[in-house]
């Protein structure tokens, strides 16, 4: 109930007005800002990476106009990637591998692309010897990068010091005869191992006892660590780093009922006493597949060359 008391007529008509009048909109009150769209010639169209098709039963075969001195793959569990010279050579390791990025150093210049699985043999020369228009037969692609001006021109050099050390490993006598597996009338041992500050190089002996010629398609080097496991216990978090090699002949050619050896360097990488480097010998043409497990302690304990 509304008590009013000593309150004239008039006064009363002001005290409604004043409670009908709605308050005044203070100046710093601010309205939602409306979102602005960037007018369009400020959006830019980026240009879509070049497209490399690859199989899992083929080899795709890259040549830039340079050498190429480095090859970094996004998703490198997926390919196999072997240099050689101004061609990069790439094939998947299984079915349906995701497309990953492309990263290719040849020269002073870099180049980027995207790797996409195809389920049929590709049978196409990817030609970027033209810096000016890097593409696939000589038409232009949007893979091109701009020359990178920091980069030093010393691959040639490197690589005759690599191929030297290399040269100075097929002279030594074979050390590590233990390091071994035997797969299909093949014989794949380590023979010897060096260490320099950059590299580490490897010389495998390939023993063939069957009639016929092993040629060596391409050799994967990866560093494992974590592959320990208990006993009657589930392997723990098992890691692999891919190794490039930087050096070593390509396709070699191991005849049947002879014995030949294998040379390469990679980068130089140092493992835990649980991790070991697994050296895996593919066939061009067949399936014999060699794995051979390099323990850890063998390469960290090696002689410096």
């Amino acid at each position: 109930m509304l008590i009013m008391r000593n309150f004239s007529l008039p006064a009363l008509l002001v005290y409604f007005l004043t409670l009908l009048t709605p308050a005044p909109v203070s100046a710093q009150t601010t309205l939602p800002a409306r979102v602005q769209r960037p007018a369009s010639s400020a959006v830019q169209a980026t240009k879509s990476l070049l497209d490399v098709a690859v199989s899992d039963s083929s080899t795709t075969y890259l040549v830039f106009g340079g050498p190429v001195s480095l090859v970094d793959v996004g998703m490198a569990n997926n390919f196999l990637v072997k240099i050689e010279g101004n061609a990069v050579f790439v094939r998947a390791r299984r079915k349906n591998a995701p497309p990953t990025p492309l990263l290719i150093r040849y020269g002073s210049r870099y180049w980027m692309g995207r790797l996409v699985f195809v389920n049929r043999p590709v049978l196409q020369l990817y030609d970027f010897q033209r810096d000016e228009s890097l593409g696939v037969a000589g038409t232009s692609s949007a893979g091109a990068a701009p020359e990178n001006e920091l980069a030093l021109d010393k691959e040639e050099a490197k690589k005759t010091a690599v191929e030297g050390k290399l040269s100075q490993l097929r002279k030594a006598r074979e050390e590590h005869q233990a390091v071994a597996v035997v797969d299909n009338d093949l014989v794949l041992s380590l023979a010897n191992v060096r260490n320099d500050k950059d590299f580490t190089y490897l010389r495998f002996k390939v023993i063939n006892k069957t009639n016929i010629d092993y040629n060596v398609d391409f050799t994967d080097f990866q560093l494992v660590e974590n592959a320990q496991h208990k006993f009657l216990a589930r392997k723990k978090n098992e890691a692999r780093r891919p190794l490039a090699p930087s050096g070593g002949a390509p396709n070699q050619i191991i005849a049947g009922r002879t014995t030949g050896y294998l040379t390469y360097a990679i980068p130089l990488y140092a493992a835990t006493e649980h991790g070991y480097l697994e050296v895996t010998l593919r066939e061009l043409n067949g399936a014999r597949v060699l794995v051979l497990p390099v323990p850890s302690r063998v390469i960290n304990r090696a002689t410096t060359i």
